[in-house]
């Protein structure tokens, strides 16, 4: 049913006639009396008795009482959408590398939540290809990524440079050095991240290009396990410096330098090319890169 053919019977309801159903609607009376003829053939009903004064049939009594109600439903969604409103129970799904879901997002999801307290937000933390994956497949809106992520249907921008350092628990023997060599790190016991992860990709090419082979005993996913592992002496690990700034400062962990050596990582912001997003998605999306003053870079890659 179409939804002015509904608005048309219920103006010939209320005033009674076609004609000044036509007035109050700013359209013709062919037009008023095409839009209740094609809502009877699509029904196979009368919905107004003609002879004389238009009157409404059981059945136009019927549909009028169903139209106030899609009436009113899409006012509300209307409303609601241009408030940038959400219902109980509604919500999307986005993506993150663990990193930022524990250091970077906490204070903008706070603030998001309070702002759209009906919101529900599922949020799918996992390394960055499976999050690009998800991006391609629709499954998530955005993603917070380890860069790069190359791919000619995804769009990012660079939100926050993280170091990747060298840490290794307080009773380890590098604890006590001022600075190590690349090979010394490789004669040690090494638990580095799983090889299919950007982090892993940065900390291999740099062991490549000195022509180096690591002493790998551990890969894992999680920084978080990592850090505890080189806290209790299992081995030495490159770990992101917002995973192990807390450590540093409570003497767990201590930064080893490495000779020649300066790593870095970047975690961004990366979603499909050409994606839609609703005013709740991009209410959160401007949070984040304002955050990081890339509000403009964002808007730039946008519609770029």
């Amino acid at each position: 049913m179409n939804l002015q053919h509904l608005r048309y019977l219920l103006s010939v309801a209320q005033t009674g006639s076609f004609t000044r159903a036509a007035a109050q609607m700013y359209v013709t009376q062919p037009a008023i009396s095409s839009g209740i003829a094609q809502l009877e053939a699509e029904l196979g009903v009368k919905l107004f008795n003609r002879a004389g004064r238009p009157e409404l049939t059981l059945e136009g009594r019927t549909l009028v009482n169903y139209a106030r109600q899609i009436q009113d439903l899409a006012e509300e969604a209307g409303d609601r959408l241009r408030k940038r409103e959400t219902l109980q129970g509604q919500g999307f799904q986005f993506g993150a590398v663990d990193t930022a879901v524990i250091y970077l997002l906490p204070d903008i999801l706070r603030a998001y939540l309070a702002e759209h307290p009906n919101a529900e937000l599922s949020v799918h933390v996992s390394p960055s290809r499976d999050l690009a994956e998800d991006l391609l497949s629709n499954r998530s809106e955005f993603a917070l990524i380890t860069m790069p992520i190359e791919h000619p249907r995804l769009r990012t921008i660079s939100l926050y440079r993280d170091k990747l350092i060298l840490v290794a628990g307080s009773t380890h023997p590098f604890s006590k050095r001022k600075s190590v060599t690349l090979q010394q790190v490789v004669e040690e016991r090494l638990i580095l991240f799983d090889e299919d992860s950007v982090s892993r990709r940065i900390v291999d090419e740099t062991f490549g290009e000195a022509g180096v082979s690591p002493r790998v005993v551990m890969t894992m996913r999680s920084p978080e396990a990592m850090r505890k592992l080189a806290e209790a002496g299992v081995g030495v690990s490159f770990l992101p410096y917002l995973t192990v700034e807390s450590a540093l400062r409570s003497g767990e962990l201590k930064e080893v330098h490495v000779k020649g050596v300066q790593l870095s990582r970047e975690i961004g912001l990366a979603w499909k090319r050409g994606r839609y997003f609703g005013p709740a998605i991009l209410g959160l999306i401007s949070a984040i890169v304002s955050e990081f003053g890339r509000s403009a870079a964002f808007e730039k890659a946008r519609h770029g």
